[in-house]
């Protein structure tokens, strides 16, 4: 019985503790408790990450209050709106200068100071090539150019690290697209930029030169470089190859005897301007070439000169069986193999046509003509329709050319082989290096001082098989031109540029032109002149590089014409 006594005692205990009695002790004690909830003052917390930073960069606000009186607060300053009494936020630095971002709760209000200063300026970058579009056998010059930056990095065609400005040669070996990027950071970020190359695979832009006994049908010729000349009619796959062409740098355009043309090609007649077939006379040193102007498509190791006008000499079109006495009084008639001693002539000297704007201005006689029933008469005739130098005509390499040639001692060779090569600076092999230029005067002459006498209208000439030139001291051959002394004579001469920006010694060898054994196609000869002219020929572009330089080109910084050795 006690037992339960007690346990009703602990009962009334534990309801006393929890207020279970009633009466007025236990109405006090809950007042007192809600009269200090309601004087708390809220507390805030609020901070910014980071305090300094630059304009349009993030800042992260955290903030939480202690003791709240409501379920929210508000954001003013730099920020704006109802927030919850904790959280965070990420917020963009605005303009530079002090962004305070205060919380307010009830009365009380708290603020992070955030420094907000100028960002740095962005890099820029710019990468160029130029040419952009080039051949496997060309370079180009890939430019670049960075503002703002410390440090730029390569990628795509090239990598590594770059200086941030500068320039570089590529040389591609492979055709292709390629792309060259770079990109550039600094203080205030990072940049790319990108250019793309275009490479093709190369034409050939050479041709073999060989000189050498000559075609069949042909005797007794020396120093005669012969090259190979495909001739189409124009826009057509009718076509066909002459082989021994005379290589001639003394003249101008293309011209082929018609007895070496087959009739299949039936090339098109070109006409004056009054609509008249075209005749054309071809005046050399050595005499005259008379025949029709007809155009052709002429091709010339990978290079093409579309629809050109070409000299058919000996042309059997009926308008052209007279030949004018104002061309044939110049001299002997080459219209044959065995005259000319070649299927034809390639004239590829520095001029583009072989008249040019006098003969477009006015007829000339002993040029052009205007040819019907038989009768000539002289015409003018347009530039285009002149007899033209292929190499003008050509897509790309067609600022000059490059011949060149082994050497030939004095006991001469039964056989050459050289090389010519279509266009100057214009791909690796046709680079003037160490050669010096020697520029022409409007008819592409240099002059020569030779014995102490200056001879003005002198000119280097691969159609011409030998020096010519005037020594009275040199023994003649009997009945010839040539020069026939007692053993190989040294000699000396001096070349000057027509403007007079440069001047060189020339040392040549003559040796007796009769004296060589019958087997010999090459030689150190010479023979007279009577002009005011040295003639280089072929003997001098032996053991040399000879570039050409046609008119209204400029390369390596100089002026054509020239001639560069």
């Amino acid at each position: 019985m006690k037992l339960m006594h007690f346990a009703g005692a602990l009962l009334c205990l534990v309801l006393a503790a929890c207020g279970g009695g009633g009466g007025s002790a236990s109405t006090a004690s809950t007042t007192g408790s809600t009269e200090s909830m309601a004087s708390l003052t809220p507390v805030i917390s609020i901070s910014a990450t980071p305090t300094a930073t630059t304009s349009g960069q993030v800042v992260t606000l955290t903030w939480s209050v202690a003791n709240a009186s409501g379920d929210s607060c508000t954001a003013s300053g730099a920020w704006s709106g109802t927030v919850a009494t904790s959280g965070t936020r990420a917020v963009t630095a605005g303009d530079p200068g002090t962004a305070n971002y205060t919380l307010t709760c009830g009365s009380v209000s708290n603020t992070a100071v955030v420094t907000v200063a100028t960002p740095p300026p962005s890099p820029t970058v710019s990468l160029t090539l130029a040419p952009a579009n080039i051949t496997t056998a060309q370079s180009t010059t890939l430019s670049w150019s960075s503002a703002n930056a410390t440090s730029c990095t390569a990628s795509g065609a090239w990598s590594g690290s770059k200086a941030t400005s500068g320039s570089v040669t590529i040389t591609p070996t492979a055709a292709g697209s390629f792309t060259y990027s770079m990109s550039c950071t600094g203080d205030g970020g990072s940049a790319s930029a990108s250019s793309a190359l275009s490479v093709t695979a190369a034409l050939s832009n050479s041709s073999a030169i060989v000189v050498d006994s000559g075609p069949s049908g042909v005797s007794g010729v020396i120093n005669v470089p012969y090259v190979s000349v495909t001739v189409c009619r124009p826009g057509t796959s009718t076509c066909q190859t002459i082989d021994h062409v005379l290589l001639d740098t003394g003249s101008y355009g293309l011209r082929l005897l018609a007895s070496q043309l087959n009739s299949t090609l039936a090339l098109p007649a070109v006409s004056t301007a009054s609509g008249a077939d075209a005749g054309a006379c071809g005046k050399f040193v050595s005499g005259y070439t008379w025949g029709a102007v007809r155009q052709a498509d002429v091709k010339l190791a990978d290079e093409v000169a579309s629809g050109i006008p070409i000299q058919v000499i000996g042309d059997s079109g009926a308008s052209y069986a007279s030949t004018p006495s104002s061309c044939s009084s110049a001299g002997a008639n080459l219209g044959s193999l065995s005259a000319m001693g070649a299927k034809g002539i390639l004239g590829v000297g520095m001029f583009k046509q072989d008249c040019g704007s006098s003969c477009a201005n006015a007829a000339i006689s002993g040029a052009y003509y205007a040819c019907a029933n038989g009768a000539c008469t002289p015409s003018a005739m347009p530039l285009s329709r002149q007899i033209s130098n292929p190499v003008a005509s050509f897509a790309v390499n067609n600022n000059g050319l490059l011949i060149s040639m082994p050497s030939v001692s004095t006991a001469g060779l039964t056989s050459v082989s050289g090389t010519l090569v279509f266009g100057v600076n214009t791909q690796s092999n046709n680079t003037i290096a160490s050669e010096t230029i020697f520029k022409a005067n409007n008819s592409g002459d240099l002059t020569t001082t030779y014995n102490g006498k200056a001879y003005s209208a002198s000119f280097i000439d691969s159609g011409s098989n030998g020096y010519f030139f005037a020594d009275s001291s040199l023994r003649q051959c009997s009945g010839g031109d040539f020069y026939c002394p007692a053993a190989p004579v040294s000699l000396s001469a001096t070349n000057t540029a027509a403007d007079g920006s440069a001047s060189g010694a020339v040392n040549f060898t003559v040796v007796n032109v009769v004296n060589l054994a019958s087997t010999i196609n090459a030689a150190q000869v010479g023979g007279t002149a009577s002009g005011n002219y040295f003639d280089w020929g072929l003997p001098f572009f032996y053991g040399r590089r000879v570039f050409v330089v046609m008119e209204n080109n400029t390369v390596a910084g100089k002026a054509g014409p020239y001639w560069a050795y």
